[in-house]
């Protein structure tokens, strides 16, 4: 759900949508820094976005699961760690 949210200006609308008042957002650039690649992993399948599905995978599939995330983070490694660009959005509003 939070993903959804991310895009254009569906979190404003979405605040608006509750009845929020005076709703600004703003978004906030970032990297995402990782000293290893199990810190990257466990940030994403641990308590990330992916943490509920990814706790439901038998040892094969995981293993399979984080080489393929591992490749597709592989352009933002850094020696042994990573740093992934990534971008937050926050917003404020006023319940009357």
């Amino acid at each position: 759900m939070f993903y959804r949210l991310g895009g254009d200006d569906a979190l404003h609308w979405e605040m608006e949508a509750a009845g929020l008042t005076q709703v600004t957002t703003e978004r906030l650039e970032t990297r995402l820094m990782y000293a290893s690649a199990d810190d990257a992993c466990g940030a994403a399948f641990d308590g990330g976005p992916v943490a509920l599905a990814y706790s439901r995978f038998d040892e094969q599939v995981k293993d399979e699961v984080r080489v393929e995330y591992l490749a597709s983070i592989d352009a933002f490694r850094r020696g042994d760690g990573y740093a992934i660009p990534g971008e937050f959005v926050i917003g404020v509003g006023r319940k009357h």
